[in-house]
């Protein structure tokens, strides 16, 4: 017998079904009495059927508890993946606002070496001021007192040019 035939009584359609005469029926010959022997056949096709649709039942549920298992994964790391794309922009655009930050100094502070003296200009002004040596410079207080010191090594009142001085004026 066939599996088709063990789930639904029927032959297998390749097979030249069987032909029923007048004291047949679909279910074979009618029979006065039923033998003992074809209830319990037929009590254990019944039992294997059962068996056979429990298992199917609990592959489909099997198969229906991993799908939702496994859509629900889907989810939780497409909402992981957005989550940290979303970081990962963010980031991406504090880094760009820094990084155009930075450019910014960098354009300011070349701009400013290029207005700075030149280490040339530098040396230049470096011979000019030891050639003049500032320091053998004399102030004008360091001036009058020397004028002061000669007038009164002559004999003249450093005083009285001062008060000459003030009577010009």
């Amino acid at each position: 017998m066939s599996f088709l035939e063990d789930i639904s009584g029927m032959q297998d359609p390749r097979e030249e079904p069987k032909k029923h005469g007048l004291s047949e029926s679909l279910f074979g010959k009618h029979e006065a009495g039923i033998s003992p022997v074809s209830v319990a056949d037929l009590s254990n096709q019944i039992n294997n059927l059962s068996r056979r649709l429990r298992m199917l039942e609990e592959r489909y549920t099997s198969l229906r508890k991993n799908e939702e298992l496994t859509d629900h994964n889907i989810l939780k790391i497409t909402k992981g993946m957005q989550r940290d794309t979303a970081v990962v922009t963010s980031d991406l655009t504090e880094l760009r606002r820094d990084f155009i930050d930075l450019k910014d100094k960098v354009k300011l502070i070349v701009k400013e070496l290029v207005e700075c003296a030149k280490s040339e200009d530098v040396k230049v002004l470096e011979r000019y001021i030891n050639l003049w040596d500032p320091m053998k410079f004399v102030s004008k207080d360091e001036v009058m007192k020397i004028v002061e010191d000669k007038l009164e090594e002559c004999g003249i009142e450093p005083n009285a040019a001062e008060k000459s001085k003030d009577l010009k004026e």
